[in-house]
């Protein structure tokens, strides 16, 4: 199968058994079974024509309700063990429908499709029955088509025909749009209608629509959308330009497929019944989808009333495609508030290429609730990458000290976090916020001019007149730092965890409150006295 701007196919390898069980001949008759990118519609290959009867001297119709649909794994469910439809997918060539095709036109006939317009991409169903190229901007009623043998009223569509026309179950009815758009709107009003735009099958389904309801009228295809269009991204994407004033003959596929995901030219395929299912949630592609026909009483039988079985050779299964954007599981910051931690559900990189992450695809929103801490940058200062699943983001912070009240929000750069299927990252997260600490640095004790100090329990009684002769009896001269080393450095600046009577701001955290003072509260020097480390500050 050949890509197309809509349907993408993955494909699982196959083999094919034929066994038999208690002495009984029976076949597995599935020989291949891939999906639509959006996870909506499997189609499964047959080695051979199949009948819901045990005889095919008629041709009968395969339903629903003879597959039965099983998921295991990943995120999504299945919301109904029974397919929603299923439809035989036409094996035929229709590229001669095309306005013109004959070979026995002359040289100069405008033959189609001529792309005459540079972008016409999408098909017309013209009154002769024929088709024609357009471009999408032209306004035409669309037919849709449902699988459903009964006619029924639609808003905005007026009933064309059932086919086949007996009324059995597996039959398509047909309606016409009384509006007309383009080909886009019109293939969006048949999807909300709970359908589709019309897509040929097989001879026999053209022959019944075509000469009886060719006419442009309210129950006619004449001058309508139908769901045909051309991938230009298909490999066998291809126009046709005249050479000399005479178009090339025969005509290829040139990327024209019909919204089933069908070439025009699909004679060679072999026999395929195409189902869609419907899903709970979203696949992360870890979801294993087997396709059996139902067997208690057997439900699908060969030319020869063989009854089918369930498969065993895996040939009936196929994963979901992935459709879950990556997000963030949990975030956390480290004791010293210098560097978060962020865990993926999955592994995430850069680009759809899967090369790793940068410290530009993370931005950091800083709330202060009062503190001067501050980012420097949107952007973390550099990432450590563990597994492209669990990242720990150096913080940008400036304007210390903090204080313990700041929340930081971690969100994937938009556009910038692809996972392996390329689904990006959203804006929108959950578990990506993280609430700072309080400062945890250590104790100093302090002395403008290196003084000893006498210990009483955990704090440094004052013993002499401290903190430029400001210093209270009932004041301690044991403080705090700012810096993100346990011992203090030079440049750091003290935080005094008493009241003290010098102008100065309140900071409080989660389990203590001190006063952060202001001017002259640099430390000058450090160094050890008596085992004690003491800072040295100025005055002035």
């Amino acid at each position: 199968m050949k890509p197309n701007k809509y349907v993408f196919f993955r494909v699982i390898p196959f083999m094919l058994f034929i066994i038999g069980i208690s002495g009984q001949a029976q076949f597995s008759s599935v020989t291949e079974t891939s999906i639509s990118n959006n996870n909506l519609r499997i189609d499964l290959t047959f080695d051979e024509e199949i009948f819901s009867v045990a005889g095919c001297s008629t041709p009968t119709c395969i339903e629903i309700t003879d597959f039965n649909v099983t998921l295991s794994g990943g995120n999504a469910t299945l919301a109904s063990n029974t397919p929603i439809t299923i439809t035989k997918l036409g094996n035929f060539d229709f590229i001669p429908q095309w306005n013109t095709y004959d070979s026995t036109q002359p040289a100069g006939a405008n033959r189609e499709p001529n792309n005459s317009g540079g972008n016409e991409d999408w098909a017309q169903h013209e009154t002769s029955g024929q088709l024609n190229d357009l471009s999408e901007t032209n306004s035409l009623n669309g037919v849709l088509e449902i699988i459903e043998p009964i006619a029924r009223v639609i808003p905005g569509y007026n009933y064309i025909t059932s086919y086949p026309s007996d009324g059995s179950a597996c039959a398509h009815s047909y309606y016409r749009s009384t509006t007309a758009s383009g080909w886009l709107a019109q293939k969006l009003k048949a999807q909300n209608a709970g359908g589709d735009l019309l897509v040929y099958n097989s001879p026999e389904e053209f022959s019944h629509m075509i000469p009886a309801f060719n006419a442009n009228g309210p129950t006619g295809v004449g001058n309508t959308w139908i769901g045909l269009s051309q991938d230009r991204t298909a490999a066998d994407y291809e126009e046709r330009v005249q050479v000399g004033g005479v178009w090339p003959f025969p005509i290829t596929n040139g990327g024209w497929y019909w919204d089933d995901g069908t070439p025009m030219d699909n004679s060679a395929a072999k026999l395929k019944y195409q189902i869609t299912i419907a899903l709970n949630g979203v696949a992360d592609g870890d979801e294993l989808i087997s396709v059996n026909p139902v067997t208690g009483p057997a439900s699908i039988f060969n030319c020869a009333g063989v009854a089918a079985i369930n498969q065993v050779n895996g040939a009936n299964q196929v994963y979901l495609n992935d459709k879950l954007d990556p997000y963030i599981v949990s975030s956390s910051i480290s004791d010293d508030n210098t560097t978060v931690r962020v865990v993926f559900n999955e592994t995430i990189f850069t680009d759809a290429a899967s090369n790793p992450m940068l410290n530009t695809d993370f931005e950091l929103f800083l709330v202060q609730n009062g503190s001067v801490a501050s980012l420097s940058s949107i952007n973390p200062s550099s990432i450590i990458n563990y597994g492209n699943r669990i990242f720990d983001l150096t913080l940008p912070l400036i304007g210390l000290p903090m204080s313990g009240r700041e929340v930081l929000t971690i969100l994937p750069a938009l556009g910038s976090v692809f996972d392996a299927a390329s689904n990006t990252a959203s804006s929108v997260q959950v578990n990506n916020t993280v609430n700072f600490n309080p400062p945890k640095t250590g104790p100093i004790y302090l002395s403008n001019i290196y003084k000893t100090s006498t210990v009483s329990g955990t704090l440094v009684v004052a013993s002499e007149t401290f903190l430029c002769d400001d210093i209270t009896f009932n004041n301690y001269n044991q403080a705090y730092h700012d810096g993100v080393l346990l011992e203090p450095q030079v440049g750091n600046y003290l935080i005094y965890n008493k009241n003290y009577s010098y102008p100065s701001v309140m900071i409080q955290g989660s389990d203590f409150g001190y006063f952060h003072l202001r001017g002259f509260d640099r430390i000058l020097e450090v160094q050890k006295s008596d085992g004690l480390i003491v800072a040295k500050y100025s005055c002035l």
